[in-house]
């Protein structure tokens, strides 16, 4: 009996430490790949007695779900139910939960990138995991009595007024600051009545499953090349976030992950040759339009799939890039028949975002997004078949957010306590293993890792070979043109010098040398006559001239001095030894005197 005690408590013990060590709670992710306007990862969650849900993460306060009854609302007769292929329809009557007595009313959509049009949708409540376990074991990633909203016929309206279904509903991380749960006071100014719900990060900190009310979160890619998402609840994993990090409060009525103070947006090239005329092109956040200024703070929303920017700033981008405006989408198809086309989506050339610190106004952070990831699919039923198109939404209603486009490159995560969000380049497909680390209750930044983003690109992408001779975007350089009138005037030079030394060697036989050394040495003696050996009896000019009996002519020269030729009416050549002596100055023809 006392072993059967001991053993009891021994699990009690165990059952405690797993309550409250505060370990951080992994999400689960999907198997499925989301949105005829994607693909992108999702997260799956278990509700009520086993119910598995797919969905988008990442707003706060309530969280919204397709009901049972979307697809019958929205579909067209004939056609699938796309949201109910991918598992991320609520069925609430296969549920344990209930309609909790709140007389406030949602919205029909949960984001105001985009037109939502259809009925308010449906407070409702049931009890949410995390992992894959319903049973009543499975405490530490269980929240009771969660917050939920039901959609029953909510779509979305394009510029050119169609109507589309939705794909999937949108998690709740929870709220700022502080929040552990919603109340709604089913009286005006009576708490006695008020009736709450539970939001996911707040309710998880107060069971102490987790040690802090916040989350880190990297969405990663679902294609070309596949990098799992990451979403961790009471801390993050240090190697989704590399370079540096920033970190933004959440402004009051906090109910957005707003204030991003974004300063510019260029084109880069990371390595290799550039497939447009240039490396680099800033400027485009503010083109065309000064009214922007120097930034605009705009939303972080993981909700919502696009880059919702001002049609400017839309239009700046598209300049560059081989792509078309389709107004009735209000967003831009890729031009696939274009030679830059393949180019740019395969080569390392990014579009990156430089965002202002707001608390030090001498520093910036770079978040950079590779064309690769901004080459993403439009399919059924937006079109009619597979499109590629880039994900600037120029006709988001002045809601100005970047979305899952942007966070497939960036971390994204934030402590709900102190109401502070933070962001930093997240890595490529080449991940360095997991470093799960928890937040403080307290913290107000955090530490990136010290992984190299470029290599964790290396294989991934395409660089294109570099140009012999680099130009800037303004034409040759002047490097170039002053390297080319160096070069001539070298090549000028020494083309005179060579047919001088040419010359001289044809006139006089001559060679040259340089400090001592023969470069170029002095003809032989049989090249001067018909022989091509040299005699024995080889003379010198002096005892030539000596030997011939016919009378000088004699020239006059300047120094008093005659140089005789003999009178002789034929040319006599006169052998040449190949050791040529030197006349003296005092030499008088015959008269010769030492």
């Amino acid at each position: 009996m006392k072993a059967f005690l001991s053993t009891i408590a021994s699990v009690a013990t165990l059952l405690s430490v797993r309550l409250v060590d505060g370990a951080p709670q992994a999400a689960r992710w999907s198997n499925q790949t989301l949105g005829p306007d994607g693909p992108w990862n999702a997260v799956a969650v278990t509700l009520g007695n086993g119910q598995d849900v797919t969905i988008y993460a990442g707003k706060m306060w309530e969280s919204y779900f397709l009901s049972e009854a979307y697809c019958g609302n929205t579909s067209v007769e004939g056609q699938p139910c796309y949201a109910q292929q991918v598992g991320a329809i609520y069925d609430e009557s296969k549920g344990t939960g209930y309609k909790p007595n709140i007389s406030i009313q949602s919205g029909p959509y949960f984001t105001s990138d985009m037109t939502g049009v259809g009925s308010n949708g449906t407070r409702y409540a049931d009890v949410i995991h995390l992992g894959t376990d319903a049973s009543s074991w499975a405490t530490t990633d269980k929240v009771e009595n969660f917050d939920m909203v039901l959609m029953n016929d909510t779509e979305l309206q394009y510029p050119n007024g169609n109507k589309y279904p939705l794909f999937a509903g949108c998690l709740s991380f929870g709220a700022a600051p502080n929040v552990m749960n919603q109340t709604f006071q089913v009286k005006p100014g009576q708490a006695s009545s008020a009736i709450n719900a539970s939001l996911l990060a707040g309710t998880l900190y107060t069971q102490n499953s987790i040690d802090s009310q916040t989350f880190g979160m990297h969405i990663g890619s679902a294609a070309p090349e596949k990098i799992p998402g990451s979403l961790w609840f009471g801390g993050y994993d240090r190697n989704r976030a590399v370079n540096e990090m920033l970190a933004i409060p959440i402004a009051d009525p906090y109910l957005v992950f707003s204030g991003a103070p974004l300063q510019d947006i260029s084109i880069d090239v990371v390595k290799g040759g550039s497939p447009f005329p240039w490396n680099s092109k800033g400027g485009l956040l503010a083109s065309g339009n000064s009214s922007i200024g120097n930034r605009i703070n705009l939303d972080i929303n993981p909700c919502s799939p696009y880059l919702n920017l001002p049609k400017s700033t839309c239009d700046a981008i598209a300049a560059e890039i081989p792509v078309n405006y389709d107004e009735g989408l209000g967003i831009y198809l890729w031009n696939t028949t274009s030679p830059d086309y393949s180019r740019i989506v395969r080569s390392p050339s990014i579009l990156s975002f430089t965002f202002a610190d707001t608390n030090d106004n001498s520093r910036s952070v770079n978040i950079s997004v590779p064309f690769m990831h901004l080459n993403l699919t439009l399919d059924q039923p937006l079109v009619d078949k597979p499109t590629p198109y880039f994900p600037c939404n120029a006709a988001s209603n002045g809601y100005y957010a970047l979305g899952r486009a942007f966070l497939q490159d960036a971390f994204f995560g934030a402590n709900l306590k102190t109401a502070i969000y933070f962001m930093s380049q997240a890595p490529g497909p080449n991940l360095n293993g997991q470093s799960v680390t928890i937040m403080d209750d307290e913290c107000r930044t955090l530490q990136t890792s010290a992984n190299d983003w470029a290599t964790s690109w290396d294989g991934h992408w395409t660089p294109l070979p570099e140009p012999d001779s680099p130009t800037s975007s303004g034409g040759t350089s002047t490097a170039t043109i002053a390297g080319a009138s160096v070069g001539g005037v070298v090549g000028f030079s020494l083309l005179a010098f060579a047919s001088f030394l040419i010359l001289r060697y044809r006139k006089y036989g001559k060679g040259i040398s340089l400090c001592g050394i023969p470069l170029v040495n002095d003809k032989p003696a049989a090249y001067y006559g018909a022989n091509t050996t040299e005699s024995p009896n080889t003379k010198s000019p002096i005892e030539y001239w000596q030997q011939q009996q016919q009378p000088a002519m004699e020239l006059p020269t300047n120094h008093g001095n005659a140089w005789q030729l003999p009178a002789t009416d034929r040319a006599v050549e006169m052998e040449t030894p190949r050791i040529v002596y030197e006349m003296p100055d005092n030499y008088s023809g015959n008269n010769y005197r030492p």
